[in-house]
């Protein structure tokens, strides 16, 4: 009898036992399933809010288009600050957008030099040295540095840097040995270094082909750029007459207080309308953010596109 007690005893303690792993395989299941599930939730949250975000910045570049195409047809003779036209607006709850566009004719042409020959493109080159000076850049090389990246030969310029210097460098590249095809690929050239970029990123494009500045829209440096003769009181009375009355013609600076002598030489350097547009598109989703940035032709092509 008292075997068979000890059996049954033994019975239960192995039943017992049975139970609490089976109760401890469960929980470890049934956590491990949470877990998985509210990863899988988290990432189809997150997958979504990208793709809201990413959807919505790009539609950003579509609404600036059409916007700017709109206004234009209205009024051509867009006057900009330095800082661009702004749109903003809560699309939803979480969900927003933020879109900038300025003028490329607002900036510094890039192509100082053509590339078959080497030969110097006198305005645009002018007006890029004149511009490092704006902005308080000393280094004379950064203009050689560019139009030895421009050019398609091999030969450097007094300040700047051919193919041989490149492929020396720990990891080697070529130069394009043609215009620059955004502002970020100025970082390659000899010399560009965050610093420049920072101070100049903002004022030149590759994608002004005839250097024609816009009197609307161009910043105080890009304004100094024009010729050694405008100062910074003189690039403030062009700011301060076009929030008044928007130049309409390139001869109405001539009208412009202290323009009377220099006004007749800056003809043939500036306009008073643009077709090509930068769009900076920033869209939040939650907690994601998406970024487009894009150079814009009216009623035409995309110059340059950029998701970050």
């Amino acid at each position: 009898m008292r075997f068979i007690d000890e059996i049954r005893n033994s019975e239960r303690g192995i039943a017992l036992v049975t139970v609490l792993l089976v109760v401890a395989l469960l929980t470890t299941l049934v956590t491990d399933f949470i877990y998985r599930s509210y990863i899988s939730s988290s990432r189809a949250a997150n997958f979504r809010d990208s793709a809201r975000a990413s959807l919505l910045a790009r539609d950003g570049v579509t609404l600036a288009r059409a916007g700017l195409e709109e206004l234009t047809r209205k009024d051509p003779f867009l006057v900009m600050d330095e800082g661009g036209m702004v749109f903003s607006k809560t699309v939803a709850e979480g969900l927003r957008i933020d879109v900038r566009a300025t003028d490329e004719r607002s900036r510094v042409s890039a192509r100082i030099a053509y590339p078959l020959t080497g030969v110097i493109e006198p305005k645009a080159h002018g007006s890029y040295s004149r511009l490092l000076k704006a902005v308080r850049i000393s280094d004379a090389s950064l203009v050689d540095a560019l139009a030895d990246w421009i050019d398609n030969d091999s030969s450097p310029r007094p300040w700047g840097a051919e193919e041989h210097h490149y492929k020396a460098l720990s990891t080697p590249y070529k130069p394009r040995n043609n215009y620059v095809e955004s502002v970020d690929e100025l970082r390659l050239v000899k010399g560009y270094d965050s610093e420049v970029l920072n101070a100049i990123g903002q004022y030149v494009t590759p994608y002004n082909p005839d250097g024609l500045i816009n009197i609307n829209t161009a910043p105080k440096p890009v304004l100094m750029s024009l010729t050694d003769e405008m100062t910074e009181a003189l690039s403030d009375e062009i700011i301060k007459h076009r929030k008044g009355v928007p130049f309409r013609d390139r001869s109405d600076v001539m009208k412009v207080p202290g323009f009377a002598r220099i006004g007749f030489s800056l003809q043939d350097r500036v306009t008073t309308t643009s077709s090509a547009y930068r769009v900076y598109s920033k869209a939040r989703s939650g907690e994601v953010v998406r970024e487009v940035e894009a150079v814009i032709e009216l009623n035409g092509r995309v110059l340059y596109w950029r998701e970050m």
